[in-house]
């Protein structure tokens, strides 16, 4: 989908027509219950890794883990994260779809919610065609 255009005329009479196409890029950031195992860990990675293969709306995906640095635990602003989910969608239909789709709520039910440190989801949704 189109964000944005203009359409240019130049003094030769030459017609140009700039296009903004909008990228929505979702970042979602959280961590684990204290307890939570490495098998846990694991298995929560392996639920975000699925879904791009369920979910046709996701375009790029990426998934990060802390590096477990002491100024990341220390930090007077909070303690980092422990994983990072970056996803881009052509539209902010897409993201929508892909935040309803059964693979996604079931993974969010069954996985994640179950070793999810309450209250450490941080997440946003914006147009890259925005960014500065």
């Amino acid at each position: 989908p189109i964000s944005t255009h203009h359409l240019q005329i130049a003094a030769t009479g030459t017609i140009s027509i700039g296009l903004t196409i909008m990228t929505v890029k979702h970042i979602v950031m959280v961590s684990l219950k204290e307890e939570a195992t490495d098998t846990e860990l694991e298995l929560v990675r392996a639920g975000f890794l699925a879904l791009p293969s369920e979910i046709p709306a996701i375009k790029t995906f990426e998934l990060g883990q802390d590096l477990n640095l002491e100024s990341g635990q220390t930090h007077p602003a909070g303690k980092n994260r422990v994983l990072s989910w970056t996803l881009t969608f052509d539209t902010p239909e897409d993201y929508e779809t892909y935040n309803s789709h059964p693979s996604h709520q079931a993974f969010l039910k069954d996985i994640l919610k179950p070793n999810l440190l309450p209250g450490s989801r941080a997440a946003i949704q914006y147009d890259m065609s925005k960014v500065n």
